[in-house]
């Protein structure tokens, strides 16, 4: 089993996953290689990637089963401690197999993909190109958007996998670059976070560019797809259960949303040496933790996060909501809100706001925007301008740390 490690993880949080994964061989770049050789729980234990090639090689004999562990990944962390989680063969066979046909995959695609392979998106798109036998086109730095976009032309690319955030800057900032050298794409997928709505419909007007994404989790890798082009007019949904994939929510008394529960080959077992996390599955299903709602149509639509929401004097409200409401305004380049605590209240919201470049948008400008298209108990009663928000390397808020 393969334990992949973030090259931005925090030196507590590494040194605690490898003492709970003891490791036999710890293989990195010649970058890491000193700075790891500091900790003596690794003497011995540590090789560069370019050492690894000199040594000899051995016939391994051991035979591997479908239900053996493949790959061991770490929740990204956004709302509490990360999770270790253990991906057996079969988990990975079924999810790739549903990627390539799904998204229409053949041994002539040639993807750009600047993700992490430390993340299961990232991960997904090297196992889907073995699986193809197709070619793959890796970037260290997802976020010089220029050089993604001359990658395409280069390479002649037929794909692009890439997170909603890169993509929506990548059309914002850099639209006729884009067009000029991306027009020739046959795919562009895309994952769980919600993709805003502006970028599906700019993506969608080159007309031979298939614009898809995915739900799901480390846990429960690709749980639905979504193919925009056919489906424009559920443009805010990530689509429906992938095949073999089950999906259901259990809904609180008087509310249309519920937690999201999943169950198929591709949900895992257990956690990695955590019991508590294991309660979270319960007869194969995986209780996510997320929040949506499903149509009558078998769409699924995504509302939040249970760790997310905020509760004032017992309204449950989800961030995402005022969020959406202040992105639309001119002059707001992202924004979060979170729940602070109030004596009669329980909480109320607090919005943290990045203003666009040369925005001169005020406090009350967004007040008053929020009382005009918000209930008044989710109006923020704090708002913060702030430099960037805190995400982790697959874009996700860190909201933990706002709070």
């Amino acid at each position: 089993m393969a334990h992949i490690i973030s090259p931005n993880i925090n030196e507590n949080n590494l040194n605690e996953q490898l003492i709970s994964t003891n490791p036999i061989l710890l293989i990195c770049s010649k970058k890491y290689f000193e700075p790891l050789l500091k900790n003596n729980f690794l003497k011995n234990k540590i090789i560069t990637f370019e050492n690894l090639l000199e040594l000899p090689s051995k016939n391994n004999s051991n035979h591997i089963e479908s239900d053996d562990m493949a790959s061991l990944i770490y929740t990204s962390g956004t709302t509490s401690k990360p999770k270790g989680v253990g991906i057996k063969h079969s988990n990975i066979m079924f999810t790739t197999k549903n990627i390539f046909d799904v998204l229409g995959y053949s041994n002539n695609d040639v993807e750009v993909v600047p993700l992490p392979m430390s993340h299961s998106f990232g991960l997904g798109c090297l196992h889907n190109a073995l699986f193809a036998g197709s070619t793959i086109i890796l970037h260290k730095n997802s976020m010089n958007l220029l050089d993604i976009i001359k990658s395409v032309k280069t390479h002649n690319a037929t794909s692009l996998a890439i997170v909603p955030t890169t993509i929506t800057r990548m059309i914002r900032d850099f639209n006729n670059q884009f067009i000029e050298n991306c027009s020739n794409l046959r795919l562009i997928i895309t994952n769980s976070t919600k993709v805003p709505e502006d970028t599906v419909k700019k993506i969608l007007e080159l007309n031979t560019i298939l614009f898809a994404t995915y739900y799901g989790l480390t846990e429960a890798s690709r749980s639905t797809f979504m193919i925009f082009n056919d489906n424009i007019e559920k443009i805010s949904s990530v689509g429906k259960a992938a095949p073999g994939v089950s999906i259901k929510i259990e809904k609180d008394s008087g509310s249309n949303d519920g937690i999201i529960f999943i169950k198929g080959k591709n949900v895992i077992d257990k956690y990695w040496k955590n019991l508590d996390a294991d309660k979270q599955i319960m007869n194969d299903w995986l209780m996510t933790g997320d929040i949506g709602t499903i149509d009558s149509e078998g769409f699924l639509f995504l509302a939040g996060r249970t760790d997310d929401m905020i509760n004032i004097s017992g309204e449950k409200v989800m961030p995402q909501e005022i969020e959406n409401t202040v992105k639309i305004l001119s002059g707001v380049e992202d924004a979060a809100a979170i729940g602070i605590p109030h004596d009669d209240f329980g909480q109320l919201v607090k919005l943290f706001v990045v203003k666009s470049p040369n925005s001169d948008l005020g406090i009350l400008d967004i007040k008053s925007h929020c009382k005009e298209h918000l209930e008044r108990y989710k109006v923020p009663i704090k708002i913060e301008f702030i430099d960037e928000l805190p995400k982790n390397e697959y874009g996700k808020i860190k909201r933990f740390m706002l709070k």
